[in-house]
């Protein structure tokens, strides 16, 4: 890696974990710079200003690189679902990662840009996924993959020491294949 992208690299992670530790909002340039072991100038010389360090550090705080990894590999169906909870819940098993994922989904309607990646998320890659998964993307299996994506986010929420995450993530992918009517 060039010594630029080397210190590029070094200051969005010193900004990963300042602004899990303290918020977006709350966090310093100075903190930042002193995290990075940089000085604030050359944070300002890599990011103009704060915002474009959030938006970086929010947008890698999604599951976007997950999916889109996950979507590259020769996958679909079952296995497909799982190799993209077992990468999801493994990321937010992290405090600082689970911290990050929940501040970025408060700030989207702050920074629209934010909320454009959340919606891709929420849209296409979830399309992108449902096409692998079901070989269709209708109506049905756009909510199926909403679901899904929505009981791997309570499953980050929630303290989850009694369960097993492949326990877990099977029953998930297993209520989503069902095509079974509620009977009332």
């Amino acid at each position: 890696m060039k010594k630029q992208a080397y210190i590029k690299e070094k200051i969005i992670e010193a900004a990963t974990h300042v602004f899990a530790e303290k918020g977006f909002f709350k966090a310093t340039i100075d903190q930042i710079a002193k995290e990075a072991g940089v000085s604030k100038g050359l944070v300002f010389w890599y990011f103009r200003k704060k915002n474009k360090l959030i938006i970086e550090v929010a947008k890698r705080s999604l599951p976007l690189n997950i999916i889109s990894g996950c979507l590259r590999k020769d996958l679909k169906g079952r296995e497909l679902l799982n190799q993209i909870a077992e990468e999801y819940i493994k990321k937010y098993s992290s405090y600082e990662n689970k911290r990050l994922l929940f501040q970025v989904l408060s700030i989207k309607s702050i920074y629209p840009v934010i909320g454009r990646e959340i919606s891709k998320l929420c849209n296409n890659l979830l399309d992108k996924v449902a096409k692998k998964v079901y070989g269709r993307t209708d109506f049905d299996k756009k909510i199926r993959m909403k679901v899904f994506f929505g009981a791997l986010l309570c499953y980050s929420l929630s303290n989850n020491e009694e369960l097993d995450p492949k326990t877990y993530i099977s029953k998930v992918i297993e209520i989503i294949s069902q095509s079974t009517e509620v009977k009332v």
